[in-house]
């Protein structure tokens, strides 16, 4: 006989009074027990669970609620898990940050977990702050479609010339593209230039995709290296944005 691990929502935290909240404190989304109830207990252990549900009361509702348990200054950490592409969850996120920048809560002891594709993801503070601009995520589309297509291509459903690539075979195309990219400039080809481009591209995606499956680094990790690098680097030059990243 199968047995199915079945989670009651927590209590909502609007109804709570917040003179009960202290020390570590879980903030969940009505789905996400139900949908994954063994993250929900991992994440939930040692923590206060309470619920919300943004269909059913308004999100101001919520963020006076958490202002109000942040400033006490009783509670120590917040867990918050969501489920990721529902325009009510991603609410919930978004009104924690604000509520902890507007009453001062620490908000390095704030973590933001969503389920998407039966796995749990860890988001970060900037990644929250970040889903504010659409214009900025419109910019970072193609950089997941490269990434996405690229871990397909590599998969057991994809193509078996890439599932042979290896880092050795990798970096001798990018030294053939390199040399095609220099010709093309050389003859002002730039149509063959750009496409010349494209394929250093893809082979750096493919590094990316290999490193990741050796649970080393993936793509967005040495991106996001190379970026930091250059921002170290240049301190006099992004001192005042870095803050942005």
């Amino acid at each position: 006989m199968t047995h199915v691990l079945s989670i009651s929502v927590p209590p909502d935290i609007i109804a709570t009074n917040v003179n009960v909240f202290t020390g570590d404190l879980f903030l969940t989304d009505t789905y996400s027990p139900e949908i994954n109830p063994e993250v929900f207990n991992r994440l939930s252990e040692g923590r206060r669970a309470v619920s919300f549900c943004p269909e059913l009361t308004h999100l101001d509702i919520l963020g006076f609620k958490l202002c109000t348990i942040f400033r006490l200054k009783r509670v120590t950490s917040l867990v918050v898990l969501t489920k990721d592409g529902s325009p009510h969850s991603m609410q919930i996120p978004l009104m924690v940050q604000e509520a902890a920048e507007d009453a001062g809560f620490d908000k390095s002891s704030v973590e933001y977990y969503c389920l998407e594709g039966g796995l749990v993801h860890h988001i970060s503070d900037l990644t929250v702050r970040k889903s504010r601009h659409y214009s900025e995520i419109e910019k970072l589309l193609p950089y997941a479609k490269l990434e996405a297509v690229t871990a397909m291509l590599r998969s057991e459903q994809g193509c078996p010339n890439d599932r042979k690539e290896t880092y050795e075979s990798v970096i001798e195309h990018l030294r053939e593209e390199v040399e095609e990219l220099a010709e093309a400039l050389r003859k002002n080809d730039m149509e063959n230039f750009y496409e010349e481009s494209g394929d250093i591209l893809y082979n750096l995606a493919l590094i990316g995709q290999i490193s990741n499956e050796g649970h080393a680094l993936s793509l967005r990790d040495i991106a996001g290296q190379a970026a930091q690098k250059m921002i170290d680097k240049h301190e006099n030059v992004f001192q005042m944005w870095k803050s942005k990243y």
